[in-house]
């Protein structure tokens, strides 16, 4: 009898664990989003500025830049606005991960361009995907359907 109750426990503190895990990890999570929604709606009221990537002059928020990855960057913070550049015409607009893409050709290529919104925030802010779409048509950038 002992031996099952001490099983039993076992298994409760293994089950604890994990939730203690998951609950660690989700916060750290909302919190990032938390960070980058922040920094999404202040982009939003920034002026613009022309950077070049891949070759290619692109107008977005002041003091932001484009990462080697393709990911929109301000003040070291990594968003979730990403480009990518591809020469297949069938690769376009198919990551489902973003709510949003959008896409150009440019010279014989085409460049994607997606938007995320945060979905662990309590209200679901959309500042993100304001921030892309600003992008998008700044750049005569046209929405995947």
């Amino acid at each position: 009898m002992k031996k099952i109750i001490l099983f039993i426990c076992i298994l409760i503190g293994v089950s604890s664990c994990s939730y203690i895990n998951y609950v660690k990890q989700y916060t750290a999570k909302t919190k990032n989003e938390g960070r980058q929604d922040k920094i999404g709606r202040e982009l939003l009221e920034k002026n613009t500025q022309k950077i070049v990537w891949n070759e290619m002059e692109l107008i977005v928020p002041e003091n932001t830049t484009i990462d080697t990855n393709g990911r929109l960057n301000y003040n070291n913070q990594e968003l979730e606005i990403e480009f990518k550049k591809t020469n297949n015409r069938e690769e376009l607009c198919r990551n489902k991960s973003y709510k949003i893409q959008w896409f150009k050709k440019y010279n014989e290529d085409y460049v994607t361009l997606g938007g995320y919104r945060y979905d662990n925030l309590k209200y679901h802010s959309d500042s993100n995907l304001k921030l892309a779409e600003r992008i998008a048509i700044k750049n005569k950038f046209s929405e995947c359907r």
